[in-house]
């Protein structure tokens, strides 16, 4: 009877570090590291190589102790099998000491299980912190070109499985250089994090706004046709018009060029940027500050659009007419020019002059009139 006590004793104690050591085990793959962060680089391989290092010496101890209880178990065993058996004392002696040790020992592997859990834990955090810091731009906000590409990936995966569409989006800050010569690149820098902020707010969700490289953006959208991308391009085009930045006593301006594209039977990804690239340098030929779309076989104006050549030819008013006629090195050639001109409200309408104006414009007017006189005519003080 007294065996039999001895041995279920000492195989529930066995069966208690076992299950520690499985529980151990269960940690660990349940905090092992993304195998696709294994992928993200030299340094996020030296950096699970670290962990993986630091979790082999733990199970390394965790297997010391379970052998030193199997170790004792044996002797127990080999000495309960001797003819004759040992005396009741000496057996209650044996049973009382071995699972002292046991418990004992059980007590340090519990401990040492709540370290390595303490240990994982904040092995976690760290590798989610360093992953956050390695997938994100510092200055926007926005997850960067690395990130991206993952997401774009997904989104041909969902294409090519489910035929799931999206459209991309690929922007670019007219005149940045310009604007670093003139302002400094302090500035460049808030029109830069002022821009993430501003697609953030436009987009939806589920889309993905990122900063691809220097002053050029992409956006991904997915579950969305050309017509419908054309709208979120002229949404973020018309947000980026009313934004102001700040910058020490001036307040700067910007716009974008857009180029978007959506995805096609067949396409692949690399096809799918090189298209939507082609459609913002088609924005920027045509003057910047709109949003072309490629269509698969050319790139067109993206509807609702007008393109800043377009803007600037249907500008044109007896407004605008008349202060090109002041700029003009001989006024009075081109008012002679043409007889239609010869008076100025041909150039804008007395009835849209208020009456704060009018002053100004009248003196405006014999200005123009003494202009057309030959210089012989004219009193001393006005040749």
């Amino acid at each position: 009877m007294s065996n039999d006590v001895l041995v279920l004793v000492l195989g529930g104690c066995l069966l208690g570090a076992i299950q520690l050591l499985v529980g151990l085990a269960i940690g660990v793959w349940v905090r092992r590291p993304d195998p696709t962060v294994m992928r993200r680089g030299k340094y996020d391989l030296q950096q699970a190589g670290t962990y993986a290092k630091r979790l082999q010496t733990l199970a390394t101890e965790m297997s010391s102790i379970v052998d030193d209880h199997c170790s004792e178990l044996q002797q127990a065993s080999q000495l309960l099998a001797v003819d004759g058996g040992p005396d009741d004392e000496r057996i209650a002696a044996m049973v009382s000491n071995v699972i002292s040790e046991i418990v004992h020992a059980n007590q340090g592997l519990q401990a040492k299980l709540d370290t390595a859990e303490s240990r994982l834990q904040q092995q976690a955090v760290e590798i989610e912190a360093h992953i956050s810091r390695s997938l994100t731009d510092p200055l926007t906000g926005l997850p960067n070109r690395r990130e991206f590409n993952e997401r774009l990936e997904e989104r041909m995966s969902a294409w090519n499985r489910r035929q799931e569409v999206f459209s991309l989006l690929m922007l670019d800050v007219d005149h940045f250089k310009k604007l670093n010569d003139h302002y400094g690149h302090l500035a460049g820098d808030q029109v830069l994090a002022t821009l993430g902020g501003v697609l953030r707010g436009a987009i939806r969700r589920e889309d993905k706004a990122a900063r691809y490289g220097g002053e050029e953006f992409a956006v991904l959208l997915p579950g969305t046709t050309l017509s419908q991308a054309a709208i979120v391009a002229h949404k973020i085009r018309e947000a980026i018009l009313q934004t102001i930045v700040a910058h020490h006593d001036h307040r700067l301006t910007f716009t974008v060029s857009i180029g978007l594209a959506t995805i096609q039977p067949g396409e692949a990804v690399e096809s799918l940027i090189q298209r939507a690239d082609e459609a913002l340098y088609a924005a920027k030929g045509a003057g910047r500050n709109c949003a072309f779309a490629h269509n698969g076989a050319e790139c067109l104006l993206a509807d609702g659009e007008v393109s800043a050549d377009q803007a600037n030819q249907t500008s044109k008013s007896p407004a605008s007419d008349l202060m090109a006629l002041i700029a003009a090195p001989q006024p009075a050639e081109l008012l002679a020019a043409d007889s239609s001109s010869a008076t100025f409200s041909a150039f804008l309408s007395r009835d849209i002059i208020s009456s704060s104006l009018a002053e100004t414009c009248q003196e405006l007017r014999k200005f123009l009139e003494q202009r057309k006189e030959p210089e012989a005519d004219r009193p001393p003080s006005q040749r």
